[in-house]
C-alpha cells in the first residue's frame, strides 16, 4: 500500500469513526438481541453482569471493521464480532496475552490485544473507536496493563525522560503519560526520523523512509514501543497521534541485534507466541540501543528465559 492509499484509507475511517461513538452497556436486557443468547452462555453462573461495551462498525474504510462487543470474565477478555446475526467469539486469557497496541490520530482510536485464546490458535483483536470515547475504552487498558486501583494522581515528570523533552516535546509527554503508576524506568532510547536520500530528478532530492521516529522505554514491568504513525500526515516534520505497544515482560522470548551496511543497528524483539518487532536505529543511537539490549538480557536471564 502506498502512502496516499494509507492515509486516504486512513482519512475515510476517520470520517467513520466520528460517528462510532463507544457505547457502555450496563445491562443484559440492554444489549442488542442478537448478542443476548451468546452472552447468556458465557456468562453462566456470574452473579453480576460485566463492564460491557459496544463499538459500532466502521463500514467506510478499505478495510472495514464489525461491530464489537468486548468485555471481561474471570481474568479473559471476550471480544464478540457481529456479521450479520452471527456472532464469532474471540477469548484472551490475561496470561496468554502477548502485547497491547494503542494508536490514534486525531479522533480515529483503536486498541488491538494479541496472543493466544483459550482455544489454543493465535488471534489479534482490534477495536476501533471515537477518541473522545476513549474514557470507556480506558478500564480495559487498565486490566490489560494491571494498572494499579488507587487513582495515583498528576506526577511530575520522570527525571529519566528529561533529555527528550528538547528533542521532542511531542514523545517527552508520550512517555510520561505511558507510564504505570508503580514501574521503574530501567532505560530508554530515542531515534528520530532515519530517512536517506535515494536520488536526485531536475535538482530535487528525494529521499526514502526507513524509519519513523520512535522512542523505546523499558521498566521492570514491561517494555512500552511509542512511534509516529506513517498513515499520518507530515506537516513541517510533525505528525499528529502515534502508536503504542505495550509488552509484559514475562511475553518477551529474547532480543537480538544485527549491523546494517549501512551502518545502522537492527534490534528485534521476539515476543510469544510468534511476533517480532525490530527497531532501527541510527549510528547515534548505537550505543543507548545496545545498553537497553544488555539490561533487557539480565531481566530475562533472572526470568530463566
Amino acid at each position: 500500500m502506498n502512502r496516499l492509499t494509507a492515509q486516504g484509507d486512513l482519512l475515510t475511517g476517520a470520517r467513520q469513526t466520528m460517528l462510532s461513538w463507544v457505547k457502555v452497556i450496563e445491562a443484559f436486557d440492554d444489549l442488542p438481541d442478537d448478542y443476548k443468547a451468546t452472552v447468556q452462555d458465557l456468562l453462566a453462573d456470574e452473579q453480576k453482569f460485566p463492564y460491557t461495551i459496544l463499538a459500532p462498525p466502521i463500514n467506510g474504510s478499505r478495510f472495514p471493521l464489525a461491530e464489537k462487543l468486548v468485555f471481561w470474565i474471570s481474568e479473559t477478555l471476550y471480544i464478540l464480532e457481529r456479521n450479520g446475526k452471527q456472532i464469532k467469539t474471540v477469548r484472551h486469557p490475561k496470561p496468554l496475552i502477548g502485547y497491547l497496541e494503542m494508536g490514534g490520530i486525531l479522533l480515529y482510536s483503536w486498541f488491538t490485544v494479541s496472543g493466544v485464546t483459550t482455544e489454543g490458535g493465535i488471534a489479534a483483536s482490534t477495536v476501533v473507536y471515537n477518541t473522545a470515547t476513549h474514557r470507556h475504552i480506558q478500564p480495559f487498558i487498565n486490566e490489560i496493563r494491571s494498572l494499579p486501583a488507587e487513582d495515583v494522581g498528576a506526577q511530575d515528570a520522570p527525571p529519566e525522560f528529561q533529555y527528550l523533552e528538547p528533542l521532542s516535546y511531542k514523545f517527552f509527554n508520550f512517555a510520561c503519560n505511558s507510564l504505570r503508576g508503580d514501574e521503574k524506568i530501567i532505560h530508554s532510547v530515542w531515534q528520530p526520523e532515519i530517512s536517506r536520500n535515494i536520488f536526485p530528478v531536475f535538482r530535487r532530492t528525494f529521499k526514502r523512509l526507513i524509519a519513523p521516529a520512535h522512542l523505546a522505554i523499558l521498566t521492570d514491568k514491561e517494555i512500552i514501543f511509542i512511534e509516529d504513525d506513517l498513515r499520518s500526515v507530515d506537516t513541517r516534520g510533525k505528525r499528529y497521534g502515534g502508536i503504542w505497544r505495550y509488552i509484559c515482560l514475562d511475553s518477551i522470548l529474547a532480543v537480538t541485534s544485527i549491523d546494517c551496511s549501512n551502518g545502522d543497528l537492527k534490534l528485534s524483539f521476539h515476543i510469544r507466541p510468534d511476533t517480532t518487532f525490530e527497531r532501527i536505529l541510527g549510528g547515534a543511537a548505537r550505543p543507548q540501543a545496545m545498553k537497553l539490549k544488555s539490561e533487557l538480557e539480565v531481566i530475562l536471564n533472572e526470568h530463566g528465559v
